[in-house]
């Protein structure tokens, strides 16, 4: 049985950590400097691994993650609308400090669309879906599968995968860009688990994850 990762794609020029970050949503935004550095150094830790699919947000940050994936792991790649992030609509592209009023209405009521895009929970409904076909390929994959996608998604699996309330997702905070999380059969439940810091692997037939610890999202405090 093969694993799970979770790769958030790496830095734009619009994930600033201050006043000025903005709502990428579905913006079809780049990757910067950083980001495209972030990519090669995200791909080079998934090549200690056996990797045997990769799948991938259709968005242009997350295909160039993506691609220097399957450069240095020659997996074949998949890109999809499901991995996409939430659609925020018309709030894309605008300053998160300019629209809180807005987002703090639509956390209330998850079930209202944002302005020309989808509700939160459509938003958690499309998603769900996809994260439990890839756990059923996983689940069927003798290496790894990778899904590279947006940290709206990383906040929501946890929730998700185990069940919980979708009203209480966190709306902040979350894996750094460039971050693996690796989900794992627990019994019948979950650990989702953030890699940090790549370690050498010896070549082997199982795909095993690097040292890593629980999934803390209150500690890994980043705006969106």
């Amino acid at each position: 049985m093969g694993k799970l990762i979770l790769v958030r794609h790496g830095k734009t020029v619009l994930n600033s950590l201050d006043s000025a970050e903005r709502l990428r949503g579905w913006m079809d935004v780049a990757l910067d400097e950083q980001g495209l550095r972030e990519a090669e150094e995200t791909a080079q830790r998934l090549a200690q691994h056996p990797v045997d699919h990769i799948y991938s947000s259709d968005l242009y940050r997350a295909r160039q993650t993506a691609d220097a994936a399957a450069k240095a792991t020659l997996a074949p790649i998949l890109h999809t609308s499901d991995l996409r992030p939430w659609n925020v609509g018309t709030l894309a592209g605008q300053r998160v400090k300019d629209i809180l009023p807005i987002l703090r209405q639509l956390e209330l009521d998850p079930s209202q669309p944002a302005p020309e895009g989808e509700s939160f929970l459509q938003f958690c409904d499309r998603y769900s879906r996809k994260l439990e076909e890839l756990l059923a390929i996983a689940d069927r994959a003798k290496g790894c599968v990778v899904a590279v996608t947006h940290v709206r998604n990383l906040l929501a699996a946890p929730t998700l995968l185990r069940g919980g309330d979708k009203g209480h997702i966190p709306v902040s905070g979350g894996p750094k860009t460039g971050s693996l999380v690796w989900v794992e059969k627990n019994g019948t439940g979950w650990n989702l688990r953030v890699d940090e810091a790549p370690e050498p692997q010896a070549t082997g037939r199982e795909c095993k994850s690097a040292r890593a610890s629980p999934m803390d999202f209150a500690s890994l405090a980043e705006p969106i």
